[in-house]
């Protein structure tokens, strides 16, 4: 069975990623490329506070580091952990989408409205469904988990109906905001969020594809103006964490299963929880940036879900030529959103 974890750390000394006194017994050290400031939530709700419970569960025997500056930009993570260059890393499906075309599913229009149903449902659906296909081939995966499902964001113009977004220039950091944006009419660009923020800042672009947390991570306010909300998300970012394997099998068997222990869908729930929250208090920063809110309802709700219907369809197909039972994982993913309580 496929095992997922995720880990990320702060550079700073301050968010140090051990116990007092693990450093002096680590015996092994797993450097993660250090590409998202040390401050970003996801560091410090819920992998600073993993990778402690990680040192003490080993005694100090096993311990994260970031890298002080970068070594490779989000899409390469992959890449970069399976040649050696750092141990272990995260970033998103839809930097590289060709690479992931079942991961994709967790993408989707309209599946969710938080995060942690939708990160639980993409680990039980990649461990029962998808693991004979190892998408991830080459690193052990150790968790999964999605951004709050996103929503439009405009500098000027508000989307209050199909027409408005014809021409709409919108910028967003995976493959799929492309898409959607070109299928209602608009013009989608690729740029990671914080890229993606700047464009809208320096007018390049009329609005981008973001989750609520993100308003106040990239400091929007006064920027943004207007935000076309939905029942659901409109799409979601996936990301993925894995160590290199050798480096991973050369743990002994208890680390192993004591890292294990702390990982897979219990961390993938609690880096969901943590994302809602975040989200929650971003919502609070929205409404005192009096940014307009429409909320897309009635026929308008059901024209854009008329006009995005097709990329389900499309992950079907892509999906069940993989040789997987596209229908039943698709069917799995939506049950367990669904039960969420």
């Amino acid at each position: 069975m496929i095992r997922l974890h995720h880990v990320l750390s702060s550079a700073a000394l301050a968010l140090s990623l051990t116990v007092a006194g693990a450093a002096a017994h680590a015996q092994t050290v797993f450097r993660i490329n250090g590409w998202l400031p040390p401050t970003h939530p996801i560091m410090t709700r819920t992998l600073k506070p993993w990778a402690d419970e990680v040192a003490a569960a080993t005694q100090g025997r096993v311990r994260f580091e970031v890298t002080a500056s970068s070594l490779g930009p989000p899409p390469t993570q992959l890449d970069m952990v399976k040649d050696g260059i750092v141990e272990a890393v995260f970033s998103v499906h839809g930097y590289t989408p060709q690479r992931f075309p079942l991961a994709r599913v967790g993408e989707l229009p309209f599946l969710s409205d938080l995060s942690e149903p939708l990160s639980a449902a993409l680990w039980q659906v990649t461990d029962k469904h998808f693991a004979s296909r190892d998408e991830h081939a080459g690193i052990q995966l150790l968790a999964l988990w999605a951004a709050q499902p996103g929503r439009v964001w405009t500098s000027k113009k508000p989307l209050k109906s199909m027409a408005d977004w014809n021409g709409m220039k919108l910028a967003g950091g995976a493959a799929i905001n492309v898409d959607i944006a070109k299928a209602l009419g608009g013009v989608g660009i690729r740029a990671p969020g914080p890229q993606a923020a700047e464009m809208v800042r320096r007018g390049v672009t009329d609005g981008l594809f973001i989750d609520a947390s993100s308003f106040t991570d990239f400091s929007l306010q006064g920027t943004i103006r207007h935000l076309l909300d939905f029942p659901k998300g409109i799409y979601s970012a996936t990301f993925f964490f894995g160590v290199n394997k050798a480096k991973w099998n050369q743990l002994s068997q208890a680390d192993r299963d004591a890292i294990l222990q702390l990982s897979g869908e219990r961390l993938s729930r609690i880096a969901g929880r943590n994302w809602d929250a975040e989200a929650a208090k971003s919502r609070e920063n929205v409404k005192a940036a009096g940014v307009e809110v429409t909320m897309a309802s009635g026929t308008y709700l059901a024209e854009l879900e008329s006009a995005l219907r097709s990329f389900e369809d499309d992950w079907l197909k892509a999906a069940q030529a993989t040789g997987i039972d596209a229908k039943a994982a698709l069917a799995a993913l939506k049950a367990s959103i669904a039960a969420h309580k």
